[in-house]
């Protein structure tokens, strides 16, 4: 008869594992789930959490756990894996796992192989696909292709009778002739639930639990006639609230959503899929070097194969510790409240509790903006100036609307703004943004950034803001223009910094010196007109005190206005080659230098120019050329 006073704990909370829920339990609760949690209850978090069915059976050290899923090191192996020893197939894993008659569920090995023990007296002929490992003494080891990859109907050779088989814990999928290349002592577990405890669950909505005879039942609250009009009526009010949000996201931005679930995903993380970090594991092919497609200050980033075919970028993280978390965590936040065709997409990720963190992006096979331009003496990759202007504009749009959603990138740079087959841009690399407040107008932070693209103020007040991002952007617009990388240690000492670089072409009239030649610069006259107003905004983004440098939806205007060829019909003096001849025009850009204010500038304008009065804060909104004006002195 079934205990109705048992009373099982929704969830609890596990030290470093964070919240358990069914079909784990911890060891005060053993009837209240398939696998029970040793540990949970000690003071200190990080105390170990182990597994172990019986007072006999092995204890299995506890890593990370998932929905239904949880990640286990067998710690007895581990010496004789690191060893290389052949004590390794002395024992079959035995899987942590309730007794077999338990009616809740069950749990096997995710990802394992099948191996053979053999007299070395025995001589096998076996299929191609198996391997032999000979260098044990007393016996050979046999083996095949991992368990996953071995169809229901295949059945092992008959002649494998005569050995013992052992089952083993995966690294990676690969065959070799080397055991010891593939084999691990982490094990990710599954735990199947039994056709009535799944019923109950689905179906019912009640909670599996065993009674003081380990015999099922299912327990369910007592509800009113009233809670069970609520009940109802909830669920209703929810689809419908859920239907009105994805129709006005449809409407508003266009999103496309799946109903078909993830097949590497198993739960829901801030409204992205959670990978488990096995099936990334086995996508990246053990995260190997050659997969590799760049390297950060946070982490690495690696080329997989997801098993559903869609091609992605895995980020994995350096580091799983507080800071390395709390970097993980804002960046899940900000890539799921943030939808925009420029800005890369998060497909999902693995769970803040693993060991290991990472993030799963879209891949964009075009490469980098950076990969793009230092071509060297390779023009195969060239891009001619209209695609570099699309760039330009595609990269402020997202910026822009980065910062309308009250968020600093903070590490904008070439090697960041990704390329797709049309060459439209996707930015990417949000690990290092953060949510800023609309009540302040400063963020205060560690030293961080990318040299050559990092606001020259930020030694001064350690403050980046949106116009630190503008002053990185302005860097991309050089880049844009010369080809040249913003850190360059074999240019001139006073020229390393392009950034600088540039300010001292432009204020010397010598734009023509800093482009790219392949351009087309002296050959076409509209290249050379966007090229020149290009210059002049990045001069602007570039300025030392941040309050004279534009917004970037300011940037983004004026880039579209560029492009539009709205310019020209502001123009009196149609030549664009009077721009570096034009001493009036150098003049009010050394005017500019190291000016303290916006105010000041804008003094010192109406007290050299009788015929022009400009506010270099507007510039960028009003349709004047900056370079192209002449001074009446």
């Amino acid at each position: 008869m079934a205990d109705e006073n048992v009373k099982c704990p929704s969830s609890f909370e596990c030290g470093s594992l964070g919240t358990i829920r069914f079909p784990f339990t911890n060891q005060h609760h053993s009837r209240c789930g398939v696998l029970a949690i040793h540990g949970c209850d000690d003071p200190n978090p990080d105390a170990p959490k182990f597994i172990q069915p019986t007072n006999t059976s092995p204890r299995f050290d506890v890593l990370y756990v998932e929905p239904h899923t949880i990640t286990i090191k067998d710690t007895n192996i581990t010496p004789y894996l690191r060893t290389k020893s052949c004590k390794t197939f002395s024992n079959n894993v035995s899987v942590p796992q309730s007794p077999s008659t338990s009616p809740l569920g069950s749990s096997y090995i995710k990802y394992n192989i099948t191996l053979f023990r053999c007299n070395k007296s025995l001589t096998l002929n076996l299929p191609g696909r198996f391997y032999n490992y000979r260098k044990c003494p007393e016996y050979n080891i046999y083996y095949g292709p991992p368990n996953e990859e071995i169809p229901k109907e295949f059945r092992w050779p008959t002649n494998l009778t005569a050995c013992s088989n052992i089952q083993l814990p995966l690294r990676d999928e690969s065959d070799s002739n080397d055991p010891f290349s593939f084999l691990y002592d982490e094990m990710q577990v599954e735990v199947l639930l039994s056709e009535d405890c799944a019923k109950c669950v689905r179906h019912q909505r009640g909670q599996c639990q065993l009674d003081t005879q380990a015999k099922f039942f299912c327990a369910k609250e007592k509800r009113s006639a009233q809670k069970l009009g609520l009940g109802i009526a909830l669920p209703i009010l929810t689809i419908i609230g859920l239907l009105l949000i994805v129709w006005r996201c449809k409407a508003k931005y266009g999103v496309v959503f799946y109903s078909k679930p993830e097949p590497e995903s198993c739960s829901i993380y801030f409204g992205v899929p959670v990978f488990s970090y096995k099936d990334l594991q086995v996508a990246t092919k053990c995260f190997d070097s050659s997969r590799v497609l760049g390297d950060g200050g946070f982490g690495t980033v690696y080329y997989g194969k997801l098993k559903d075919g869609r091609e992605v970028a895995i980020k994995h993280l350096y580091e799983h510790n507080c800071r390395r978390l709390e970097q993980f965590m804002n960046e899940v936040k900000i890539l799921t409240r943030l939808r925009h065709a420029n800005l890369v997409s998060l497909y999902g990720c693995t769970s803040h509790h693993s060991h290991d963190l990472l993030l799963v992006y879209e891949y964009i096979s075009n490469g980098t903006l950076a990969s793009h331009l230092y071509h060297g003496s390779s023009r195969s990759s060239f891009l001619p100036w209209p695609i570099r202007m699309k760039v330009a504009i595609e990269t402020a749009t997202a910026l822009a609307y980065l910062h309308a959603s009250d968020i600093i990138h903070r590490d904008v740079k070439t090697n960041n703004i990704l390329l797709d087959n049309s060459f439209c841009v996707k930015v990417a690399d949000f690990g290092m943004s953060r949510l800023f407040p609309n009540d302040v107008t400063h963020v205060s932070t560690a030293p961080q950034g990318t040299p050559g693209y990092l606001d020259p103020e930020y030694h001064q007040y350690y403050q980046l803001t949106s116009k630190s991002d503008v002053y990185s952007f302005g860097v991309v617009l050089v880049e844009l223009i010369s080809s040249k990388p913003a850190v360059d240690m074999s240019r001139h000492k006073d020229e390393i910094s392009l950034a600088n670089l540039a300010l001292n072409k432009i204020r010397k009239g010598a734009i023509g010196e800093l482009v790219d030649p392949f351009l087309g610069f002296e050959a076409d006259s509209g290249v050379r007109r966007e090229i020149v107003l290009v210059a002049e905004l990045a001069f602007q983004c570039l300025q030392r005190d941040r309050e004279l440098r534009p917004s970037m939806e300011e940037v983004l205007e004026e880039l579209r206005r560029i492009e539009s060829g709205k310019e020209e019909a502001e123009v009196s003096h149609g030549d664009v080659h009077s721009v570096e001849d034009s001493e009036g025009a150098m003049k009010v850009l050394n005017d500019m230098k190291e000016t303290p204010s916006p105010k000041a500038v804008t003094d010192k304008w109406d007290s050299e120019s009788s015929s022009t009065t400009i506010h270099p804060i507007s510039l960028l909104s009003q349709p004047t050329n900056l370079m192209l004006i002449t001074s009446s002195d």
